[in-house]
């Protein structure tokens, strides 16, 4: 089953959840749904194409745990850590990471990715994650989000 944004269910087999967002609004609403679900140590990983709102939906997820520090993509840093500030949330840090202008995942293993990746008090979150497909294939709690653009309408398929 899928959740429209209008809250009706339409049947839907490749997905676990399908959300349409007609704007950013509606993208951190639907990120805040997910992130009222997470217990820690979850990856989610983000595919799309360039302007599909990849960083919007981790913008959202932010907002939700509490970080009011400006987030944006991390796409020349490759990685941004978040104190978390949502007291009824066990997680305390955002790990925002971005694979666009990655060459090799072990990029990812110089900055120490590996000492935040499936630990309880830290959610990652990774644009361009299918960069890195096979690397994270050996990951629990991995959350798939593809975001596709139709017309003036982002759907949001979790995985």
């Amino acid at each position: 089953m899928t959740v429209t944004d209008k809250g009706r269910f339409r049947p839907s087999s490749l997905y676990l959840m399908k959300y349409f967002s007609k704007s950013e609004k509606e993208t951190y609403q639907i990120a805040a749904k997910l992130a009222r679900k997470l217990k820690g140590g979850e990856i989610i990983a983000l595919e799309g194409d360039l302007g599909a709102g990849k960083t919007v939906f981790a913008k959202g997820l932010a907002r939700a745990f509490g970080i009011k520090q400006h987030v944006t993509s991390p796409t020349f840093v490759l990685m941004k850590i978040y104190e978390c500030r949502n007291l009824k949330s066990e997680i305390r840090n955002l790990v925002h990471v971005d694979c666009y202008r990655l060459d090799e995942p072990q990029e990812l293993f110089y900055l120490g990715i590996e000492e935040y990746l499936n630990k309880k008090e830290t959610m990652v979150i990774i644009e361009w994650a299918d960069k890195i497909k096979k690397y994270l294939k050996k990951f629990k709690k991995v959350i798939w989000i593809k975001i596709q653009i139709k017309d003036e309408e982002r759907i949001l398929n979790l995985l």
